[in-house]
C-alpha cells in the first residue's frame, strides 16, 4: 500500500513538472481558420463596471465567433495595481479554452510590474502559446497553422511581435520601432517557410504601433476625400492621425520582399478601424476593444480574420457590442473588395444584457 501511494505521488509531481504542451493551431476539415484581435483594454481597477463591460465583450465575441486563435494587440492594463488586472484577462482568456497570445502595448510597461514580472504572469496561462526570450519578456512569436490535409505541413503562419513603446533616442520624441534585429528575424522566418506546394508561405502579422507605411497606404483616400476611402483600395475610417514608430527601419519591406506576409493588424490608434491594401499587403487595424476608461469615439468590438487554406487572402470583419458586422471584406493584398453583410449576432443572452 505504501509503495502504490509513493507510486501515484511519484505520478503527480512528474505531471506537475512537466510543462503543458503548446496547444496546435490547424486549419478546419473546409480549410478555414479565424482569429479574433481584441486591442487596447485599457483596464482599471479603479473602475470595476467598465473592465466588467471589457470581460463581457470578450466571451460574447469569443461565444458568437468561436475563433480558433485569439490576439491581444497591445495596451491591456492602465492603471496601478496591474496584476489583479492582469491575472483576471488571463484567467478571462483561459477560460474559453482557446489558444491565446498577446504583445505588449506602449502603455502596458508604465505600472508598477516590470515587462518581465508581467511576462512571468502571462506565460504561466494554459492556453497561451506565448514564451520568454533571453531578456524574460515576451517574445515575438511564429505560429504555424498547420493544414487539415496533411498535420505534417504548416500551411499558413502568424507572428506576434512586440513593437516596444517609445523612441530611446535623446532628442527624438515620438513611438517605438521594430529594431533591425527583428526586421532580420522577419526575414529569416518568412525567407524558409514554404507551403505544400513548396512556394513561400502566407502568414499575417499582429502588432501594436502601426507602421509608417499605414501614413502611406492612407494618403490617397486623404487626398480625394477625407475621412472616406476609395472602396477598391481601403475601408473604414480614419479618425486620428496615424501615430506610427519614430523610426521606419525596414519591417514593411522585409515582409514585402519575402513575399510572405499578406495582412498585418495593428491598435494603438483607437478611432481608426480602416483595411487597406498597399504594395500587395493588407495594412488593417483592430476594432478599440476597451470601455471608458480612456479616449474612444467608435462603438467598441473585435476585429475578425478568417484564412482559408491554400489561398493568399483573408476576410475580416469588425464584430460589435450590438451584434452587428461592421465592414466585411477580402482583401489580397493588392485590393480590397467589400463583402455581402454578415448576419448580426445574436445580443449577449436572450435579452440586451450586455453591461451598459
Amino acid at each position: 500500500m505504501k509503495k502504490l501511494f509513493a507510486l501515484l505521488l511519484l505520478c503527480c509531481i512528474t505531471a506537475l513538472s512537466v510543462p503543458a504542451q503548446a496547444p496546435k493551431l490547424k486549419f478546419h476539415n473546409d480549410g478555414t481558420f479565424k482569429i479574433a484581435q481584441f486591442s487596447d483594454l485599457h483596464l482599471q481597477v479603479q473602475h470595476p463596471d467598465e473592465c466588467a463591460k471589457v470581460f463581457a465583450r470578450i466571451d460574447y465575441v469569443l461565444n458568437l465567433e468561436k475563433p480558433d486563435l485569439v490576439v491581444v494587440t497591445g495596451d491591456m492594463i492602465f492603471s496601478r495595481p496591474a496584476k489583479d488586472m492582469l491575472q483576471q484577462l488571463v484567467d478571462k482568456l483561459d477560460s474559453h479554452h482557446t489558444p491565446w497570445c498577446v504583445v505588449y502595448g506602449n502603455h502596458d510597461a508604465e505600472q508598477e510590474m516590470s515587462r518581465p514580472e508581467m511576462s512571468q504572469l502571462i506565460v504561466k496561462g494554459k492556453y497561451t502559446l506565448d514564451t520568454l526570450n533571453d531578456n524574460g519578456e515576451l517574445a515575438d512569436v511564429e505560429l504555424p497553422v498547420w493544414s487539415a490535409k496533411n498535420t505534417d505541413v504548416a500551411s499558413f503562419y502568424v507572428y506576434c511581435m512586440d513593437s516596444h513603446d517609445y523612441s530611446r533616442i535623446k532628442g527624438l520624441s515620438g513611438y517605438g520601432w521594430f529594431t533591425p534585429a527583428q526586421v532580420q528575424w522577419m526575414r529569416d522566418c518568412c525567407g524558409v517557410r514554404t507551403d505544400a506546394n513548396g512556394q513561400v508561405a502566407p502568414a499575417v502579422a499582429f502588432f501594436h504601433i502601426p507602421l509608417n507605411e499605414y501614413v502611406d497606404a492612407w494618403a490617397p483616400q486623404e487626398n480625394a476625400r477625407r475621412g472616406a476611402a476609395n472602396p477598391k483600395v481601403g475601408i473604414g475610417i480614419r479618425g486620428e492621425n496615424i501615430a506610427a514608430g519614430a523610426i521606419n527601419t525596414g519591417m514593411f519591406a522585409a515582409m514585402r520582399e519575402t513575399g510572405s506576409v499578406i495582412g498585418t493588424f495593428a491598435g494603438h490608434d483607437h478611432d481608426s478601424d480602416f483595411v487597406t491594401a498597399y504594395k500587395g499587403i493588407g495594412l488593417c487595424y483592430g476594432r478599440f476593444s476597451g470601455c471608458n476608461t480612456v479616449y474612444n469615439n467608435l462603438q467598441p468590438g473585435a476585429r475578425i480574420i478568417t484564412l482559408r487554406e491554400g489561398v493568399r487572402e483573408f476576410e475580416t470583419w469588425e464584430r460589435l457590442d450590438d451584434g452587428r458586422c461592421l465592414n466585411h471584406v477580402r482583401c489580397d493584398g493588392n485590393e480590397i473588395t467589400r463583402q455581402p453583410s454578415k448576419p448580426a449576432g445574436a445580443l449577449y443572452g436572450t435579452k440586451t444584457e450586455f453591461p451598459q
